[in-house]
């Protein structure tokens, strides 16, 4: 898979999945998704690091800008709404790696049941 800038600066793209950085806009497959702002903060921020395994507290505290012990269950939180959002079409976005954190590695599909 490769990922590109689309010619507009603030456009990320990977695959099906156009993360508009400047309109606070997500599209998957051409169709706009509505995501609460944490979870939309929460995706530019592992598309940004792309293939890295991030922390949940690096999350709670870069990608939220929170420091509350208890955040890091709010993360687990946005991070399941925010995979069920993306998996829709079949493609998995972010991966969890066991307690380590999250990982945004978009090259990977569903198996159908």
């Amino acid at each position: 898979m490769t990922v590109e800038c689309m010619p507009e600066p603030f456009t990320l793209r990977f695959g099906t999945l156009e993360i508009d950085l400047q309109r606070y806009r997500v599209l998957l497959g051409g169709r706009p998704l509505v995501l609460p702002y944490r979870e939309y903060a929460l995706l530019v921020y592992l598309a940004g690091r792309l293939g890295q395994v991030v922390p949940k507290r690096q999350l709670l505290e870069e990608g939220l800008g929170r420091h509350d012990p208890g955040g890091l269950r709010m993360v687990d939180e946005h991070i399941r709404h925010l995979k069920g959002v993306l998996e829709r079409d079949g493609r998995v976005f972010i991966e969890e790696v066991g307690a380590a954190g999250y990982r945004f590695e978009p090259a990977q599909s569903v198996t159908p049941n």
